[in-house]
């Protein structure tokens, strides 16, 4: 079908969590793949306020936003006189090697190592909890009927959009939170599980503007509120896609385990990529349904990692990570998920024990610890962590650093209503 001119936004997520694109208008039908954009490499240092972190020479350099053909969208909302265009993109040196920085990028790199080093790929889930925060409801009605039908219109709109997409939305429903929903997405193999997200996260914004409401993604909306998370819902699988999360005995295989246990143990250095605000770790605390250690357990959404028997599928059960938020990248929450279990199956690494968390409040068994409190506690365990830093190129972990210092000298100067109230606008 022929398509009339429109708005085409090339996207990437960046250090700092957020949605950016530059926007080309496109006068006639064009194949996505062959718009090439220029980006400048300090975008790397854009905090989440918006702020570029101190650089030298921060105007020199060029790389290109390169567009994925199979991850480009058009939407038509019932406003819109036009269609709007959606393109995930990868970032590339001008030699079309692939950018340091490039979240994207990194992600295939992780995949590879899987695949190359130990013939496995993961099949991915993700849920992405979030508020509308110009709701009119004021009481808790959790999960209820009545808290979905009092915002179905937006939701009905933005199901529709996501649908006409092509995403393949698997739910959205009323979450424990006053007004707050959540989105969950069909299993996919880890670079389109992260596409869709992004892309579902920027519709979703497009549908809240032209129906002039308000959504966040934010960690938190309140200290008082529920917090919304990420989960990461994942099964391994060898190269014929064969699950290999239970041996033959339906006990974890000792792959799966080694995975298991090669993410936990470097889970305190984890969190600074996937809950890397200044608010997330305020979630990680009772009585609240997050971890507080680097437990794994059995159908405990309080454990870092849980084994869980729902889903679809024959498998006899998959896996969830629990300690991740929207203040991340998705590309950076797996790349690093992804290493790290590389590095426990490399290490032969036993499988996990399960440790319910509410027996770990009273006594913390050898290898068990509290997950850090708050930013800078997961940044010091990033830095020292040389078995995941050696997984990503320095000037990555060179950029990320000094966004992130950045982000906490900002927002040293805010009352606290006001640092949740940023993060609010910023996700």
């Amino acid at each position: 079908m022929k398509k009339h001119p429109h708005f085409m936004h090339l996207l990437v997520t960046d250090l700092s969590g957020v949605e950016r694109a530059k926007t080309v208008w496109c006068k006639n039908e064009v194949d996505a793949s062959l718009l090439t954009v220029g980006w400048i490499p300090s975008n790397a240092l854009i905090t989440c306020f918006g702020d570029l972190a101190p650089s030298k020479k921060p105007e020199v350099g060029d790389v290109n936003l390169v567009p994925v053909k199979e991850q480009s969208v058009f939407l038509k909302l019932p406003e819109q006189s036009n269609e709007t265009g959606f393109s995930v993109c990868t970032i590339k040196n001008l030699d079309q090697t692939p950018w340091a920085c490039c979240l994207r990028g990194q992600l295939e790199c992780a995949t590879k190592r899987l695949d190359k080093e130990f013939g496995l790929n993961l099949r991915i889930g993700l849920e992405q909890e979030f508020y509308l925060l110009d709701s009119s409801r004021e009481s808790l009605n959790a999960y209820s009927l009545v808290s979905f039908f009092e915002e179905e219109e937006f939701l009905d709109t933005l199901a529709r959009s996501l649908e006409a997409t092509g995403i393949g939305l698997k739910s959205l429903h009323a979450e424990n939170g006053v007004a707050q929903y959540e989105l969950t997405f069909a299993p996919e193999e880890p670079l389109k599980a992260c596409d869709q997200l992004v892309l579902a996260k920027s519709i979703s914004r497009l549908c809240a503007v032209k129906m002039k409401r308000r959504i966040t993604f934010s960690p938190l909306v309140s200290e008082e509120k529920v917090g919304s998370g990420l989960h990461v819902h994942f099964s391994i699988c060898d190269r014929k896609g064969t699950n290999i999360n239970a041996d033959a005995n339906h006990q974890i295989s000792k792959q799966a385990g080694a995975f298991l246990s090669g993410i936990l143990k470097h889970l305190n250095a984890l969190i600074a990529f996937t809950s890397p605000s200044l608010i997330s770790g305020m979630r990680y605390q009772p009585p609240r349904w997050t971890a507080y250690f680097n437990n794994f357990a059995l159908q405990d959404r309080k454990a870092a990692i849980r084994q869980t028997c729902l889903g679809d599928g024959p498998e006899p059960f998959h896996f969830e990570f629990r300690t991740a938020d929207a203040a991340a990248s998705p590309y950076l929450v797996l790349s690093a998920l992804i290493h790290a279990g590389c590095n426990g199956i490399e290490e032969e690494l036993t499988p996990p024990q399960s440790h319910l968390t509410n027996d770990l409040l009273n006594e913390l068994p050898d290898g068990i610890s509290r997950l850090p409190l708050n930013l800078q506690e997961s940044l010091d365990a990033l830095v020292n962590d040389t078995g995941l830093i050696r997984c990503f190129p320095n000037e990555l972990i060179e950029n990320y650093l000094d966004n992130k210092k950045f982000e906490q000298k900002i927002a040293q100067h805010f009352e606290p209503e006001e640092l949740f109230q940023r993060y609010s606008q910023c996700y």
